[in-house]
This record gives structure tokens, C-alpha cells and sequence, in this order.
């Protein structure tokens, strides 16, 4: 009888082991404890906000420069046609086709549009059947590949600068087909009886970009940037979760992004994201570009505190750089993130 009560216990103590073996293999790592569900929530919010957003979150794909060279150049077996036939041998683009410059451009922004196109947030009768024939892998390896490529942008914009747009019915500037000066106010200032805000505080001053996420505009052709704004105000496009840029495209008139479009395609393209991403600006290596006095978007150190911009977003007035991570509001940081006050816009367009 002594026997039995033993076995009894010992197996009894076995089973009561179980729930402790299940929670120890399913504990915290690091002596963390458990936390409750809000607690743990925020926790994983700031782990996920820690990952850069270049890189492919949890470790997962990476992109190959060398492989996405041979696919740009040659195509692949799967289907997939090669990039240079419509985007040039080094991601140049055309301007007559109205295809974009894909040299420079961050790896994240690129395989991001190429998901988009596989997905049918954006739609392109070209560009979306290459990107359903190809594998993440490839979508990532061509993205490195033009994110590592070094191309002087042709500076095809329209005229320059010249005098301003005349007033419209609403009280702001129409711009003038390849008014320089209009072009410019819309990039650097925005336009507030539009409630439209500077495109600086997103793409940064002269349209250098906010890699990874903001793309850059300067360098980049005038017929694409009016086709993608096109795109944006059609619905055709559908990547931008802040609906910023389709409000945007909405609000500004054919001549306003005619004068954009010109504006942008006349500046100088910036230094490949791909050797820029990780060097702070303002140094050395990266040097801060200018903008204009008085205009939104990130500023030199040198320049000091940044004053106020008068964009709006979707409808509500702002205080400039406080909409993206391009920074320059008034209450802006000297990092790139720019006002800690302000809220940063959703994700990348």
C-alpha cells in the first residue's frame, strides 16, 4: 500500500512538472518578466520601431547587388524582363518613355513599389506583370542593386525659373507651365489657401529624399513625376496609408505639377542611398544640402533653429517639418527626425 501511495506521488509530480517545463521553455529570454498585455504591447512596438527600415525585418531577405545586376541587365529564366530596356544601363531612366530613374534610389523604397506592383496597390500595364513573374528574392536583389548605382540625372526640367504663377479664383499661385519660381515655393513652402504642405517635409530640401522610406525627387524625370501624380490623384496608385499623397495630387492644378514636376527634374540627383543611408548628414561624407531661406524640411546645423513652414496636412495647418521624418518645424530636433513634437507621417509613399 506504501508502494501504490509512492508511485501515485511520483507520478502526480510528474504531471504537475509539465505546466512549469511548458512556461519555462515559453519564458522571456534575458530575465524578462511577463508583462501585462498593454505593457507588452508597447514593448513590442518599440522592438519593432528599433528595426531599421532599410533592412529586412527578423532577418529575413536580403538583397544581392551582384545577382539584381545580372537580372537588371539580362533578365531571368522565371519570366522576368530585363530593367535596362525601359530603365537604361546604369538607371538612368527615359524621359521620352516617361520611365523612371531607378539609380540611387533606397532598397526599401524599391522593393517596396515592386510588392506594390506585384500586390495591385499600384498598377502599371508594364511594370505589374514583371513584378508578379518575379520571387522576393529577385524584387530584393534588383533593388540593391540600382540602390548601389551612381548616375548623374540628366536635369531634363522645363524652363527656369521665372516669374511667379498668376492668383487662382481660390486666392493661391496657378503655376505657370515651367514656372521655376512656383515649382520651387510648392517644394520648399507648400501652398496653405490649397492646404497643401511643403513636399520638403517628406522628401527632403530640394527634393534630396529621407532614405529609406522617402524617395528622392531631385534628378528624377519631369514626365514620370506628372505620370505618378496622376497616379496618386486616379486611385491607380495606392501605397501611401497616410493618404497624403492623394490628397495632395487632388488639390494641386495641372500647371502646379507641371511647375513641380520641372522644378524637381532640374535639380541634381542625390548620392546613392545605398552609401548614404548609414552616414549621418552634415558630415563630410554626406553634406547637408542647402535650401532656401524660409523653407521647410531638414536644415544644416550651421543654419540653426528652423522657422515655421505653413503646409497643412490633409486639411489641417502645420508648422512645417512636423509631417515626416524630414524634420525643420518649429519646434525641430538636430536629428533626423525633426520635431519631437510633431507626428511623423505613415510610412513611406
Amino acid at each position: 500500500m506504501k508502494r501504490k501511495a509512492l508511485c501515485i506521488a511520483m507520478l502526480w509530480a510528474g504531471v504537475a512538472s509539465i505546466p512549469s517545463m511548458a512556461l519555462a521553455q515559453n519564458a522571456p529570454q534575458g530575465g524578462q518578466r511577463d508583462l501585462p498585455s498593454g505593457q507588452a504591447a508597447q514593448q513590442q512596438q518599440g522592438q519593432a520601431a528599433a528595426t531599421p527600415m532599410g533592412a529586412a525585418p527578423g532577418g529575413g531577405i536580403v538583397g544581392n547587388a551582384n545577382a539584381g545586376q545580372q537580372i537588371a541587365a539580362s533578365g531571368a529564366a522565371n519570366g522576368v524582363t530585363a530593367c535596362v530596356s525601359c530603365h537604361g544601363a546604369n538607371g538612368e531612366g527615359n524621359a521620352a518613355g516617361g520611365f523612371p530613374r531607378l539609380a540611387g534610389q533606397s532598397e526599401y523604397y524599391l522593393s517596396k513599389q515592386m510588392a506594390a506592383f506585384a500586390s495591385g496597390s499600384r498598377n502599371n500595364p508594364i511594370m505589374s506583370p514583371i513584378a508578379k513573374a518575379m520571387n522576393e528574392q529577385q524584387m530584393r536583389d534588383v533593388s540593391a542593386w540600382y540602390a548601389s548605382v551612381e548616375t548623374p540625372s540628366s536635369g531634363d526640367g522645363g524652363t527656369s525659373a521665372s516669374a511667379g504663377g498668376a492668383t487662382n479664383k481660390g486666392g493661391g499661385m496657378s503655376g505657370k507651365v515651367g514656372s521655376g519660381d512656383r515649382g520651387q515655393t510648392l517644394a520648399s513652402v507648400g501652398d496653405e489657401s490649397k492646404r497643401v504642405q511643403a513636399c520638403a517635409n517628406c522628401h527632403g530640401p530640394n527634393g534630396a529624399g529621407e532614405p529609406p522610406p522617402y524617395p528622392y525627387l531631385a534628378g528624377q524625370h519631369a514626365s514620370y513625376l506628372k505620370a505618378a501624380m496622376a497616379e496618386w490623384k486616379s486611385g491607380a496608385r495606392n501605397t501611401d496609408g497616410s493618404g497624403q499623397m492623394p490628397s495632395i495630387a487632388k488639390a494641386l492644378s495641372d500647371a502646379d505639377v507641371e511647375a513641380l514636376a520641372n522644378f524637381y527634374a532640374a535639380q541634381p540627383a542625390p548620392p546613392p542611398a545605398g552609401k548614404t543611408l548609414n552616414i549621418a548628414a552634415g558630415t563630410k561624407a554626406r553634406p547637408a544640402v542647402e535650401a532656401k531661406a524660409g523653407a521647410s524640411g531638414p536644415k544644416n546645423a550651421a543654419q540653426g533653429s528652423a522657422p515655421q513652414g505653413v503646409g497643412t496636412e490633409q486639411g489641417a495647418p502645420t508648422t512645417g517639418g512636423a509631417q515626416g521624418i524630414g524634420g525643420g518645424g518649429a519646434a525641430s530636433g538636430g536629428g533626423p527626425q525633426g520635431s519631437q513634437s510633431g507626428n511623423a507621417s505613415q510610412g513611406s509613399k
